[in-house]
This record gives C-alpha cells, structure tokens and sequence, in this order.
C-alpha cells in the first residue's frame, strides 16, 4: 500500500488531570484495527499522575509519545499535538473519551467517498457516564458533501472527539481557537473549527455510533452557560457574514439552550438551573412559548399513538437500527457494543510508520 492509501494518522489526546480515564482511552485507541498510528498525549499541566502513565503506557506501544505544556487548556493543547504532528490526517480525542476499534478504519474508508479522497470524516456518538455506561445518543443525521448550513442550525458532529481531519487544512486556518478560553467562553472550539472547515471541505459520514463521549459533573461540556457563551462568540461573525441565516443561527442557539437546560433539569443540577433559568426567561420568553405548545403537542401524539397500539393489542414499537447501524442501549456499557480486543504489543510495523 501507498502512504496516501494508507496514511499515518496522528491521534491527538488532550489531557488535564486525566489519570482516572486516560489509561481507558489509550487502550481504544491503541487497539484500533487501523494501526498506522502516531499518538501523542499532551500533557497540559496536569498536576496528577497523567505525564507519568502516559508515559510507562508507551514503553508499551511505541507508537505513543508525550508532549508536555503550561497549563493552557484544551484548544492549546489540542493545537500544541497538531504542530508536533506528523500525520497526513489528525483524530482528536479527549481524555475521558473512548472510541469504537474500528473508528479510524471506517473513516479512512468512507474519506476514499469524497472527491480526490480528501476532506473531514465524522460519525455519531453515544453519550456515556462516569462508568462508561450509555445514557444517550447523538441524533443520527445523514449530513455529507457540504454539511456548512446543517451544522450551523445543529452542531451534529456533538465533540472533539469524533472527526478525521486533514492536517495541513487544519494548520491552515489556525486550528482550535485558544482565545475563547482567554474570553471565558471556553466550550466551542471544536465547532468553530469544523465550521471553518465546511466552508471549504466537504464531509463523509460513518453511519454508526462509533465515540463514547463522556459526560461527567466539572467537565467543559457541563459548564452550560460557558457554553452558551463560547456558542454565541463563535456564531457572531457568522451570522455577520451570511446575515441571511443570521434566523437559522438563533434558532440553534435557543434548542442548545433548551438542550442544556433539559439536561441540568434531569441531573438535578440546581446551581446550573439558577443560572440559566433567569437568562432564558430574559431571552427566550416568545420562543419558549411555541417550544412548550409543540412539545405538549408531541407528547399527546406520542401518547395517542400508543393508545392505539394498545388497543389494536400490538405491543409498543422500538427501534433497535437506524440505516443499519444498532441504536445505543440506555443502560448498557459502551465497550459491550463490540468484541474486546486484546491490548497490542509493540507494533512491528511502528517505527516504519513514523518515518
């Protein structure tokens, strides 16, 4: 095979006091069955044992290596891996993340759909707890080609744990905005960067839920007015630049807010919904109204429908596949969706393949 059949591929890995679900994440990667790997592990100042078990973890596999940083967060880190890189393509992963084995596989495959081969991969995800244990998933959307005004109204994608991205593009327009975190709005960085990219690139999709994103109480993605905020400084220019999807634009940043406060309400997050509940009543009153009679709306169909189900003595539908891929199980563990895959050696192949 050729290089460009079959690139190196620079798995970049986040870290800030990961130690309790780095070693997790490194297995997935490590035992992905795509394994032209270059991993590294950047450290951002972590004051736990992070630096060290990444390192004992590639005295293991060779392909890991481990970069060290003052703490800058996430986007410098992030940007930090992308610099010391030497993949034609980047897969970000966060450090409490996991991926399915067959994640970079799949990619490189559907990346061979697009013109010349060349451009951005995502799939889904399933939204996973502290445990690993799925509570959720990202809604399957069919998005491909140019995904820019899609991902604008609905940032699909979710994380920065799920794209393949060619390297040089990425270089190219700066990477991950670290200034975000310098504003306070750390949060979306990630979707501002595949933003940028749709503008120019066009995109694939691996339909399955191939990332177990994890959400934890302290973590970025919790943080919902953060997030609101980092959302809001991103879509600004945009919406200064295609004024015409400027009703699009606000539209998504009312279901986000929505989003965040449904998932505060159901964590039982008091200190998240005492911030955000006066900001939506401030902001979103005439929206909230329509949201509430169409959801009450939606729920008495749903209530209807089973009615009849009942009585016709059909029992009650679920889907179990979407475009063929199994749906995410609520209450099961990610790692259980797939075979397990014994910890590598020390690939032969390694050191030829960061040459």
């Amino acid at each position: 095979m050729t290089a460009i059949a079959s690139p190196l591929v620079t798995v970049v890995i986040p870290a800030y006091n990961a130690e309790k679900t780095l070693l997790e994440t490194l297995t997935s990667v490590s035992n992905q069955s795509y394994d032209r790997l270059e991993i590294l592990v950047v450290d951002d100042g972590s004051l736990d044992g992070t630096f060290d078990l990444a390192r004992d973890y590639g005295l293991n596999d060779g392909r890991v290596r481990v970069l060290r940083q003052e703490n800058g967060g996430v986007a410098r880190a992030r940007n930090h891996g992308i610099r010391e890189a030497r993949g034609l393509y980047i897969a970000p992963i966060d450090a409490d993340d996991i991926w399915h084995p067959q994640k970079i596989e799949l990619q490189l495959q559907a990346l061979r759909k697009l013109p010349g081969g060349h451009g951005v991969v995502y799939n889904w995800y399933a939204a996973i707890d502290e445990n690993g244990i799925i509570f959720g998933n990202s809604r399957p959307v069919m998005h491909e080609g140019d995904i820019f005004e899609p991902l604008l109204r609905e940032n699909f994608i979710g994380n920065g744990s799920t794209p393949l991205m060619p390297r040089a593009e990425v270089l190219a327009c700066g990477g991950y905005d670290a200034g975000l975190r310098d504003s306070g709005a750390e949060g979306c960085e990630d979707l501002k960067l595949y933003l940028v990219l749709a503008e120019t690139l066009p995109f694939a999709l691996v339909p399955d839920f191939l990332t177990g994103y994890r959400f934890t109480r302290g973590n970025m993605s919790s943080n919902a007015y953060r997030m609101l905020k980092s959302h809001a400084l991103v879509m600004a220019p945009i919406i200064a630049r295609h004024p015409l999807l400027a009703r699009d634009i606000r539209l998504a940043q009312f279901n986000t807010a929505c989003w965040y406060f449904k998932k505060a309400f159901v964590d039982g997050d008091r200190a998240q919904l005492n911030e955000m509940a006066p900001m939506m009543l401030k902001k979103y009153i005439p929206q909230l109204v329509v949201h509430g009679v169409r959801q009450s709306w939606r729920q008495a169909k749903r209530q209807g429908m089973q009615i009849a189900r009942r009585a016709l003595g059909k029992s009650p539908s679920r889907k179990t596949r979407f475009a063929g891929a199994v749906l995410p199980q609520v209450g099961t563990a990610f790692i259980d969706r797939f075979a397990p895959v014994p910890v590598r050696e020390t690939m032969k192949s390694t050191k030829d393949g960061l040459q």
